[in-house]
């Protein structure tokens, strides 16, 4: 534990890397949908279309936890 930090706080530092994970998952998501749009190929298709689901899912998860630990220290 971080002296003078709650234990169960986020720092500005870690809220900043959140987010940036956050913005990055939703841009591969994007990005693997795009690909499912444009590609020809069957199996491309499902893979990206994996992916994508897989990145929103990483979101999703890390959005519920993030609720569940405000909920828990206010």
């Amino acid at each position: 534990m971080i002296s003078g930090q709650q234990q169960g706080t986020v720092s500005t530092k870690e809220l900043a890397y959140i987010t940036d994970s956050l913005k990055n998952e939703e841009l591969l998501a994007k990005i693997a949908a795009q690909g499912v749009a444009e590609s020809q190929n069957p199996q491309l298709k499902q893979k990206l279309a994996q992916i994508a689901q897989d990145r929103l899912q990483n979101t999703d998860q890390l959005l519920r936890t993030l609720q569940q630990q405000t909920q828990t220290t206010h």
